[in-house]
């Protein structure tokens, strides 16, 4: 895969649909292993979550196939909503997008937080950028990644492997 068609476009109000299916997609069996899907319900909570806050859109060759989701604060950054279609994950994708936003966030010396459901196996891809857990729930991991520790973290796991 050719790392220069890979790209992060502005959401747009009729993009409502393939969010919601790219999250049903990536986040499905979990979310029904552990409280079930009713599809109404989902839904209406992806809905409000679109009121509140959009993803951009991850683009491959100009076709979308996630979403990812970066709120940007003084206090440091936030990453919600990051799911790729289940065809186009495990092929660097999701590690070439953490890496822009840890770069981002390194630059700024600001830490990078997200909640992982736990049973989503996504946690490793975290893990591998220097995320650690800094408290859960009974069902997610909130996690937290201090700045400058993608260097050590990568080339430690490599070690390790």
């Amino acid at each position: 895969m050719n790392r220069s068609s890979l790209a992060l476009r502005t959401c747009e109000d009729d993009d409502l649909r393939f969010c919601y299916e790219v999250k049903k997609a990536a986040l499905r069996c979990y979310v029904e292993s552990i409280w079930g899907w009713e599809e109404k319900v989902q839904l209406d909570f992806h809905r409000k979550d679109w009121d509140a806050q959009r993803p951009e859109i991850i683009t491959l060759d100009g076709k979308d196939i996630g979403t990812m989701e970066i709120v940007r604060m003084e206090s440091g950054f936030h990453l919600g909503e990051f799911y790729i279609f289940p065809e186009f994950q495990r092929q660097g994708i999701g590690t070439h997008f953490m890496g822009l936003v840890l770069s981002e966030a390194d630059k700024r010396s600001l830490p990078t937080t997200l909640e992982v459901i736990k049973i989503n196996p996504a946690k490793s891809l975290y893990e591998r950028f220097g995320f650690r857990t800094a408290g859960e729930t009974k069902t997610h991991y909130q996690m937290k990644r201090d700045p400058n520790q993608t260097v050590q973290t990568m080339s430690a796991s490599r070690h390790h492997v």
